[in-house]
């Protein structure tokens, strides 16, 4: 079954990459985008059941993906930074044409010591979106729409580039313990060397234990050079209240701001003066930072699919403009109900398209019915998806978990995934991770590889497209036991970390626990991609199979690996 269906391999290779859109577009202003788009939602550790922040970021329309470890290091006294630039490719011919257009555009001073954290890099080969570091602070991201006119490209960084040293969200990794200390990076960085901003303005969700915070930021505007004594970037942070839940789905989140910073907002310092410089405030309404610098005119049915799936009882209106930036939710959130909703099509709404009487065939739902397509299936019988959280476009998601009591090796726990939320299995990386199975870090783009990991997820969500409604009840049947599993474990992987800092040095406890979870998090990935591997060919042979029909069959299952024992409990160290 290894070799089977090649040519069904290559077909469905061109059908995963026509699928995937481009980010949307923000050169113009206003920007409304509720296209295709990345998601994220923020869960304050107040309002979770286990006391974590719970964040998510899924990235959706970025054609492929892998994930890896970056160790941490360290430098000389007054070591400088690099800082390169070359154009962003939409296509694989973009890309090599691309390759050598690398620029020297500036340099930055190093710190003496970088954080180990783990990156996930996206469009053929190169960009970097990260995602925990070893102290458990998390990043996420989606581009939001803006002002064109805040458009610069004379800066240095954006929120996420080809290179390292020129990613904000890598940099915040990098340098920072806490989500305060990620923004205060970012900021800062940004009004120095400049926000190039290669797609535009950016949301970045940005965690640890204790706070979860909303960052947007967006260009200082075609004025401003390197050295300039202006800021180079404008940008605003807003902390999720502890008891809420907020989401960013490619628009502006944040409104009314108050002349200080504080507990709940941090900015930078041209926050009111650019809007009245541009004539976009006359300070004397109260300033409102999305209308500034980011105004709608319509709805993002995202915002209120997400804050209505946490607080029903607040009767939200999904035409309204603007959705409440955060919401008290009617039950305590679980990463669970947060994975849920990124599998999400508005099931049970007036938006579900699953339930237009278009499938029904003979009075009867059609198999084929299926919230994501094929588009071609959807113009064929006439029914239009409205974008919802869960998308077929979605080349990685996962659920941030961090907990502030625990020790930094499972401080963070990053519930990942590749491929669309709704046919993937989400494992568990811990954020003391060294390093990651080689099958994860690799991503053949020009053809099927089965020693990729991505391509099983990849295949596993297109091959469900013949016959959707049996097709996701063969997914349901090997991802929901696995994560059951892992979710079941969780406490055991906690206890295992707990017992060696009590019978351990923290040095030696830290390196003990950093090689369990480390081997923990490998074994379970390798698991899941193994048993995806197996349902490729398990639904190449059900579905596309002549000779499957009364063929018996058994359904594969992912053999996830026990919690590791603790090799060092009872020899405390000194």
């Amino acid at each position: 079954m290894k070799k089977f269906f090649g040519i069904l391999f290559a077909l469905v290779l061109v059908v995963s990459l026509t699928l995937v859109p481009a980010f949307a577009s923000n050169d113009e202003a206003p920007a409304d985008t509720d296209s295709f788009g990345c998601t994220d939602i923020m869960v304050g550790n107040e309002a979770t059941v286990d006391g974590s922040t719970i964040g998510s970021y899924s990235c959706d329309g970025a054609g492929y993906a892998r994930i890896q470890v970056v160790p941490g290091a360290t430098y000389p006294p007054d070591t400088m930074t690099p800082i390169y630039y070359r154009p962003f490719p939409y296509n694989y011919e973009q890309f090599l044409e691309y390759l050598d257009l690398a620029e020297l555009k500036g340099w930055m001073p190093q710190v003496e010591e970088t954080y180990r954290y783990v990156t996930i890099r996206v469009w053929y080969r190169d960009s970097r979106q990260a995602c925990i570091n070893e102290y458990g602070v998390t990043v996420g991201e989606t581009t939001i729409g803006g002002r064109g006119a805040l458009r610069n490209s004379e800066g240095l960084l954006s929120a996420y580039s080809f290179y390292e040293e020129s990613s904000l969200m890598s940099l915040a990794l990098q340098r920072a313990k806490t989500a305060r200390e990620a923004i205060e990076v970012m900021g800062s960085l940004a009004e120095d060397y400049g926000y190039y901003g290669t797609h535009g303005p950016e949301h970045i969700t940005v965690s640890d234990g204790d706070e979860i915070w909303a960052f947007e930021i967006f260009g200082p505007g075609p004025g401003w050079y390197l050295g300039s004594p202006e800021p180079g970037a404008l940008w605003c942070a807003q902390r999720i209240p502890d008891g809420e839940v907020g989401v960013s789905a490619n628009r502006s989140r944040i409104g009314g701001v108050p002349v200080e910073e504080g507990d709940y907002f941090m900015f930078s310092p041209n926050i009111r003066s650019l809007a009245l410089d541009m004539g976009w405030w006359d300070g004397n309404e109260p300033f409102v930072w999305h209308d500034a610098y980011a105004p709608s005119t319509s709805r993002n049915l995202r915002e209120w699919e997400a804050l209505n799936w946490f607080a029903p009882s607040l009767n939200l209106d999904p035409d309204d403009i603007y959705q409440p930036f955060s919401v008290v939710p009617d039950e305590p959130v679980t990463v669970q109900d947060v994975m849920a909703l990124h599998r999400d099509y508005y099931e049970g709404t007036d938006f579900d398209i699953t339930e237009d009487s278009a499938w029904l065939v003979g009075g009867e739902k059609s198999p084929m019915t299926c919230p994501w397509g094929p588009g071609d299936l959807h113009d064929l019988i006439g029914v239009s998806a409205p974008r919802s959280i869960g998308t077929p476009s979605s080349v990685f998601s996962y659920v941030s978990q961090v907990r502030a009591d625990l020790p930094d090796p499972i401080k963070g726990c990053l519930w990942f995934s590749f491929g669309p939320a709704a046919t993937t299995c989400y494992v568990p990386l811990y954020s003391g991770v060294t390093e990651l199975p080689e099958s994860w870090g690799t991503t053949d783009v020009l053809k099927v590889n089965r020693e990729n990991a991505w391509w099983a997820f990849n295949l596993v969500d297109h091959l469900a497209l013949i016959k959707y409604q049996s097709a996701i009840e063969d997914i349901e049947g090997v991802r929901d036991p696995a994560e059951a599993t892992f979710f079941a474990q969780q406490p055991d992987m906690e206890g295992v970390v707990s017992d060696l800092y009590s019978s351990q040095n923290e040095v030696a406890a830290r390196q003990l626990a950093e090689k369990l979870v480390t081997k923990y998090s490998c074994a379970s990935m390798n698991a899941v991609s193994e048993g995806y591997w197996d349902l490729v060919d398990y639904m190449h042979f059900k579905y596309y199979s002549r000779v499957s029909s009364g063929a018996p069959q058994e359904l594969p299952s992912i053999d996830c690996p026990p919690v590791p024992t603790n090799p060092g409990k009872g020899k405390k160290g000194k």
